[in-house]
């Protein structure tokens, strides 16, 4: 049976629930209570792997690291499975994956997952870049998180620093790029981050439409990153 056939009838097969369940988008600094470590991770009933619930690999290298920028002074933690490059050109492109960027900003550090949760969807990649803007203002710094064509979400806090929040969605026939954007402004220096979930259409693949929950995943991967982030001093 060929696979989207094979999907498709997996999909008729699950129930009701599990196929009409969603999830709220997860904010840095607005996550749900984590589990009790140890406890074990609770499993949609008939769950299906790379479609209810991610097929990751069951031992993802490269190994977990942590990242620290001794220049500006803060710390990310890299989880498992994500490729990790302290400058742009090797994983990605910042100026091509996103439309909002500046030429004054430094790009330092480049996270991108060498995996992908559900192979069947249209899911294509997800990164998170952090940049630099020097000799910035507060608001020259938080206009790159507000300006269009961004769409201002509410503010958060993360590591002890207030963030401005953006959102940027876009594409040709189809949602191709979804942009989280993170500004706040440390001493004189813009920091900011793009949490970037890619995907291709579905109506020239013939593939799956990622669904909202592994969106959701996909985005709460990248918010993990960012929700590890710690700044000395705060």
């Amino acid at each position: 049976m060929p696979r989207i056939l094979l999907t498709l009838a997996l999909l008729m097969s699950l129930p009701a629930a599990a196929q009409t369940e969603r999830h709220q988008l997860p904010v840095p600094g607005m996550d749900p209570p984590k589990p009790v470590p140890g406890a074990p991770t609770p499993r949609k009933p008939g769950g299906v792997k790379g479609i209810t619930e991610p097929d990751d690999p069951e031992h993802p290298m490269p190994a977990a690291r942590d990242f620290h920028d001794p220049r500006y002074h803060l710390s990310l933690h890299v989880p498992a499975g994500w490729n990790f490059e302290r400058r742009d050109g090797v994983l990605s492109n910042f100026g091509v994956d996103v439309r909002t960027t500046k030429r004054t900003l430094d790009v330092r550090g480049v996270a991108s997952i060498n995996f992908n949760p559900y192979p069947v969807s249209t899911f294509s990649g997800a990164t998170i870049y952090y940049s630099v803007m020097p000799k910035a203002t507060a608001a020259s710094c938080a206009a790159q998180a507000t300006t269009a064509p961004l769409t201002p979400q509410n503010d958060v806090r993360i590591g002890g620093l207030p963030f401005k929040h953006g959102r940027d969605e876009h594409g040709h026939v189809c949602i191709e790029s979804r942009d989280e954007v993170f500004t706040a402004l440390q001493g004189r220096s813009c920091l900011r981050f793009d949490l970037v979930v890619n995907t291709f259409c579905s109506q020239t693949s013939g593939a799956m439409e990622i669904s909202k929950d592994q969106l959701a995943d996909v985005q709460g991967r990248l918010g993990k990153i960012l929700g590890s982030l710690t700044v000395e001093g705060r």
